[in-house]
């Protein structure tokens, strides 16, 4: 790896532990659900969902879009990022995660702000004016990695891998798990991430489908819990 890409991914790694895990919280509402019925009550079992999540869910619905976003980008198509961000805010169906996701995308915008003046989130800002709604945290992440110069692949892998640890890091407090065991889960799901960021490299639009609708239902469900575990 070379001296820039080495920078580009202790950025990616930054990025992502200081605000995204704050957004990811959604995408264990879900998950909720299944580990209180005991569909996900073991090692295996979750294995199973965070294989399925990643390389079907995100796979047809996230990377996709984050490739998407790059390709308009490339063409400074303002217009054709507009028209993702709202497939992208329709296609969250779920209030609590689209609430979340909205978010954690106007807490990283604004960070970004006041680190680094930044010319295309000045232009995002001008385009979407009142359709604040829009404002995802995907979104803005795909601008900022863009930006940067960061390579697809990589801001895709990075988006994947965080998504994946963090399910696990929740998981296995409340099933619960040894450490030991969900770091194996990490550790056999690698391959598997990499094949997942290397094919959505190579999907559009056309290929996007919602392949996580008993996911969607679970996460409907989370609203109406007396108690919660994931906030």
């Amino acid at each position: 790896m070379s001296t820039g890409n080495s920078n580009n991914l202790m950025h990616l790694l930054h990025l992502h532990h200081s605000s995204f895990l704050k957004s990811q919280v959604a995408h264990a509402i879900g998950m909720e659900m299944y580990i209180r019925s005991k569909q996900i009550n073991s090692k295996a079992d979750l294995a199973s969902f965070c294989k399925s999540y990643i390389g079907d869910y995100l796979l047809y619905n996230d990377a996709i879009m984050i490739k998407e976003i790059f390709v308009a980008l490339k063409k400074d198509d303002w217009d054709k990022i507009i028209y993702l961000s709202s497939i992208y805010n329709a296609r969250k169906t779920v209030l609590e995660i689209k609430k979340s996701s909205r978010q954690a995308g106007n807490r990283l915008a604004e960070r970004m702000q006041s680190i680094k003046k930044s010319p295309l989130f000045e232009k995002w800002e001008e385009n979407i004016n009142e359709k604040n709604y829009l404002n995802h945290y995907l979104i803005v992440y795909s601008i900022y990695a863009y930006e940067n110069d960061f390579d697809l692949y990589l801001t895709i892998q990075s988006y994947l891998y965080f998504a994946l640890t963090n399910l696990v890091e929740h998981a296995i407090r409340v099933i619960p798990l040894a450490p030991k065991e969900g770091e194996t889960v990490i550790f056999d799901l690698l391959e598997e991430l990499n094949e997942t960021a290397n094919n959505a490299t190579h999907l559009t639009l056309n290929d996007m489908v919602n392949s996580a609708i008993g996911l969607e239902i679970s996460a409907m469900q989370h609203k109406y819990l007396l108690s919660k575990l994931f906030l």
